[in-house]
């Protein structure tokens, strides 16, 4: 078997991946990222298809973590177009509603419709009690207790029972942090770290991807169809890689490894027998994949937000889809002349459990009817995915403040990606400031 040595192999080019790998290699250490797919970005990257640009998963890319990043490796984010404006969608009404003020704009505005629902029919209205939710709101933001397992839905039930408020924090929840009001402890909703900008890049994820791998490169090496079939660990050490490349497997020989595949991957990578049983128990706990559907919608003209060129729009009252980004609006350079786009995400019933697929797309089938009224004329599902949760690629590898540890029972043995993100991250951005933290750990050993 041939062999090749580096200081650094990381397996997996997403986010987490190409981050440590951009720091490690601009430190001076001889990195490789191996990848398996034919391009690299994992679930931060594009694709072609019928002339379109789309996304592998995420596409917005949000201020803080990643930007820090694309900064500190002199990648211009003059390009990026920023999506500012937020719309709620409340009883079939889109409501302009700065992130800031999102939640209690959003129950304020329920309240008045409730009312006026309520005077119009002449009964009586289940009370939103604004002013109290609120109180508890921002009470509970200055004094969590980590151990509390009280659910949203129970924290919001003190308060209210109106199924419209209920139905607003879940749309939050499921939006943002991946699991339902009913699934998702309070603790860990009070501690999200939210948002209040995002980007769209003009030329795809995968652009970015790339200029990642370029700063990688000056001091290393991407191999792309190259999927990683084994960690060998040796004396309590991982000590190389072996790697499939054109058809032979060649052995990386190293002195540390970091794996961007999900802890589940790595410890198979590596070998079950070479953790202990409490971290396999943790990892059984901690990891919680979320499942959602991403469906990409083309059209010959605009179906939402018409003219809204920094905008996207959350909708509540939904069976399925929570979230819905006009891509056209905002980058027509992913789009062919004369075609128009959006992308939608939908969350199942349960991120708890397997979802049934057929079902869910029927559910996401009909929402697409209710709010896109243009759609049976005009418009046409481009691409679904179903992202679960025992597949490779969910929406995530686990909800919001469940992350496992990045390091591992091997000590040269790393993990970044979703499977670690620290409490309060999510998604991208919690990708993004793994690799940091391991870039750190891994420079300090060296």
């Amino acid at each position: 078997m041939k062999t090749e040595n580096y200081d650094i192999v990381i397996i997996g080019s997403g986010l987490g991946g190409l981050t440590a790998a951009t720091l490690l290699s601009r430190k001076g250490f001889k990195t490789l990222v191996v990848e398996s797919r034919n391009r690299i970005g994992g679930r931060f990257s594009t694709f072609e298809y019928e002339g379109f640009k789309l996304p592998t998963g995420a596409i917005l890319i949000p201020d803080g973590w990643v930007i820090k990043l694309l900064e500190e490796m002199g990648i211009n984010i003059n390009n990026l177009r920023p999506v500012t404006r937020v719309y709620y969608r409340i009883n079939g009404k889109s409501y302009d509603i700065p992130p800031e003020i999102g939640v209690p704009k959003a129950l304020d505005i329920i309240d008045k419709l409730e009312r006026e629902e309520a005077e119009k029919k002449g009964r009586p209205m289940k009370p939103v009690e604004l002013s109290q939710i609120m109180r508890g709101y921002y009470k509970k933001m200055k004094g969590i207790k980590q151990d509390e397992i009280l659910t949203v839905r129970d924290w919001l039930l003190q308060y209210t029972e109106n199924e419209k408020v209920h139905e607003a924090f879940d749309t939050l929840c499921t939006g943002l942090m991946m699991a339902h009001t009913w699934e998702l402890p309070i603790s860990k909703f009070f501690l999200f770290q939210a948002m209040e900008k995002f980007f769209i890049a003009p030329n795809g994820n995968l652009s970015i991807a790339k200029e990642l791998a370029r700063v990688v490169e000056k001091n290393g090496s991407v191999w792309t169809n190259c999927p990683a079939r084994k960690i060998i660990v040796k004396e309590g050490k991982a000590t190389s890689v072996i790697v499939e490349k054109a058809g032979e497997q060649i052995e990386i020989k190293c002195k540390i490894v970091i794996s961007n595949t999900g802890a589940k991957t790595t410890v198979a990578l590596a070998g079950r027998e070479n953790f202990d049983d409490e971290y396999l128990k943790v990892m059984r706990i901690r990891l919680r994949p979320s499942p959602c559907l991403l469906a990409l919608i083309a059209s010959d003209k605009p179906l939402c937000l018409e003219g809204i060129h920094d905008g996207l729009e959350i909708i509540m009252g939904s069976r399925r889809i929570k979230t819905v980004i006009p891509i056209s609006n905002i980058c027509p350079e992913l789009i062919p002349p004369g075609q128009h786009l959006i992308y939608t995400s939908a969350k199942s019933e349960s991120t708890l459990h397997p979802m049934d697929v057929k079902y869910e797309i029927q559910q996401i089938k009909r929402d697409i009817k209710d709010f896109f009224p243009d759609f049976e004329k005009h418009g046409r599902i481009l691409k679904m995915r179903a992202c679960g949760i025992i597949n490779e690629w969910p929406e995530g590898r686990t909800w919001l403040c469940h992350g496992m540890p990045s390091e591992t029972p091997i000590p040269n043995l790393f993990n970044v990606g979703d499977s670690c993100v620290a409490p309060g991250l999510i998604g991208t951005p919690g990708s993004v400031e793994s690799g940091y933290r391991v870039a750190d750990l891994v420079e300090k050993i060296l």
